[in-house]
């Protein structure tokens, strides 16, 4: 592995919190304001998707299936201990590791639903997951001082069409009072994992993943209808209340699908403890290549900022639409970086493993652009070198 300066200078900065944190510091609690970013997804790992591992997802019965839902329906009783497996091996402390070698400070984690409560009728499997959760952030939090963001990254009835969101082809969390019951009971069964932990000061809660009632508008604002707004606005201050029941001090993360932040921040008070996270993805939907990424990622982070709320690239990869070059991934990469850097809280890539192995429109395959620990193995890392955003980028 080969370090930059960059890194080491980041690997150095962790070092210092490696300590376990002292009764004196549990209470500093982080303020999203102030603190910067250099962050991984943790995908794949207690929330299953099809594209991030398609050869271990076909080898254990899900060839021809699209999601979790159908492939525990499909295995029946086999569907938990293979997943249990999964969650033993897929993500180790090995990981955490060389995340923290790399400068890693955030770790966002997406769970589904499942991994909180069980609704009747789903066949999406409830077990260890918490545990696993448990295990993995306590030692990046011990170790390093690694900031944690419990995901919930599905809701009962589907929040986007997507398998991502609780089930391919469907987003009937909306306007369902059930649903909502059971996406309540979620979060708090993770605002008391949180609460339960030895260091309940090192999490942000985020609620909700790219909640989308329009999806033949997938990515752009107009995904989400007004109506569909209005129904996660009030999602999202149910969730509120009921942190700031347990613990005004724990950050929640809003993500509001692909609507602004402009759009979302008038309806919060400033003294509710929030920071927003936006998406950026450049794969489909604009006229990105690898060569032009540089202006789309600084274009991206200028607009990102809000006057009164921070702001976090929660998800971005640097896939273009077309003409992706293998030579090219160092300086995108590293622009993102850079740039959101510079005009955000930072960001965490998605993500840190993936092995898609559909081609690109260009060189390669998706994994040579999702994957971040080929970027750490590679010696990628360093923002220094990324593309210098200016007004006119």
């Amino acid at each position: 592995m080969r370090f930059t300066h960059f890194t080491l200078t980041l690997v150095t900065a962790l070092a210092a919190e490696a300590a376990p944190p002292t009764n004196s510091n549990r209470a500093a609690y982080l303020d999203w304001s102030t603190f910067k970013a250099n962050g991984v997804n943790l995908g794949g790992w207690l929330h299953q998707e099809q594209v991030i591992d398609p050869v271990w997802w076909d080898a254990n019965g899900g060839a021809g299936l699209l999601d979790e839902w159908d492939w525990c329906a499909n295995l029946g009783s086999q569907c938990g201990p293979r997943l249990e497996q999964r969650y033993s091996s897929f993500i180790t402390t090995t990981d955490i590791d060389k995340m923290a070698a790399a400068g890693i400070n955030v770790l966002r984690i997406p769970t589904g639903y499942n991994a909180w409560v069980q609704v009747p009728g789903s066949p999406l499997y409830t077990g260890s997951q918490t545990r696993f959760l448990r295990a993995i952030s306590d030692y990046a939090i011990r170790q390093y001082g690694i900031h944690i963001i419990v995901d919930i990254h599905s809701l009962p009835g589907g929040v986007n069409n997507l398998g991502l969101g609780g089930r391919e082809g469907r987003h009937d969390w909306f306007n369902n009072q059930t649903a909502l019951d059971y996406s309540y009971k979620a979060v708090d069964a993770a605002i008391k994992f949180i609460q339960e932990s030895d260091f309940p000061d090192k999490f942000t809660l985020q609620p909700l993943n790219e909640p989308v009632d329009n999806p033949a508008a997938f990515g752009f604002p107009e995904a989400l209808t007004d109506a569909g707004a209005t129904w996660v606005l009030s999602y999202f201050r149910g969730v509120l209340a009921r942190v700031q029941a347990a613990n005004a001090n724990t950050p929640v993360m809003l993500q509001g699908s692909f609507r602004p932040v402009s759009f979302w921040s008038p309806s919060f008070a400033d003294t509710d403890n929030i920071v927003f996270d936006v998406h950026n993805y450049y794969f489909a939907g604009r006229p990105t290549t690898s060569a032009n990424l540089p202006q789309f990622l600084c274009e991206d982070a200028q607009n990102a900022a809000d006057d009164r709320f921070p702001v976090f690239v929660g998800e971005w990869s640097i896939e273009a639409a077309s003409n992706n070059t293998l030579a090219s991934r160092p300086r995108n990469l590293n622009t993102g970086l850079k740039a959101w850097a510079q005009y955000t809280r930072g960001s965490s890539f998605w993500t840190w493993k993936f092995r898609g192995n559909v081609p690109v429109n260009g060189e390669g395959t998706q994994a040579e652009y999702w994957n971040y620990e080929e970027y750490v193995d590679a010696g990628f890392i360093d923002a220094g070198t990324g593309q210098a955003c200016t007004a006119s980028t």
